[in-house]
């Protein structure tokens, strides 16, 4: 709702974006900013997203922000933990199941780097944890979109790998887009890079948790 109501003022004020990133959810709000979405359909996928989370039963988990970025990172987390989120140069989300997150923390910080486990309603997202909860976000999710509308080229995908961006199936806005997103690693820091150096950027969210990256 918060970022319906932000892009709104923003096409109000004429402040067009030349190109768009969503991190996690917030692709549902590229998916409005872009005219995939009208208001009502990003209301009912976002209620998909949140319902699919309760309804399915997934591992206890926990997710940790880690000041480490992707490069550095990949080699030193432990079996069972998974790097959730590619923020930036020197920023990752971890996520798995809560005991081996809460270990990992402690390791982390004994070696000075910055560690620190964020409120996930104990679902370990972007893991290979809820895979579970894609069959039923799909189902809800084709009920909504019905008429899945090709994404432009503003939209930049920080759910899909750049080298599969030709890829029919992830050039429309759908449902099969929308659930591969709650899967999937976020790639924002590999999707951001391909901005204007210099570029203005608004983060259009109820929380401006992305200022520090």
């Amino acid at each position: 709702a918060v970022q319906i109501a932000l892009t709104d003022i923003l096409k109000t004020l004429e402040l067009e974006p030349d190109f768009i990133i969503g991190h996690s959810v917030g692709e549902l709000g590229c998916a409005y900013a872009d005219g995939c979405f009208t208001a009502e359909e990003m209301m009912l996928s976002a209620y998909s997203r949140g319902m699919a989370s309760l309804e399915t039963k997934v591992t206890f988990g926990s997710m940790a922000a880690v000041g480490l970025g992707y490069r550095k990172l990949r080699g030193m987390v432990p079996e069972g933990i998974e790097i959730a989120c590619h923020n930036s140069a020197d920023s990752c989300t971890i996520s798995g199941p809560a005991d081996n997150v809460a270990t990992f923390v402690e390791e982390l910080k004994s070696k000075n780097i910055f560690a620190r486990e964020v409120q996930c309603s104990n679902i370990p997202y972007h893991s290979k944890y809820i895979a579970d909860m894609g069959p039923n976000l799909l189902k809800r999710l084709t009920e909504v979109i019905k008429h899945p509308k090709k994404r432009s080229s503003r939209w930049l995908s920080s759910s899909v790998p750049k080298n599969k961006w030709e890829q029919i199936e992830t050039q429309y806005s759908s449902a099969n887009y929308h659930t591969n997103n709650l899967l999937s690693s976020v790639l924002f820091e590999e999707t951001s890079v391909l901005l204007p150096k210099n570029a203005l950027t608004i983060e259009v969210a109820p929380h401006s948790l992305l200022q520090a990256i």
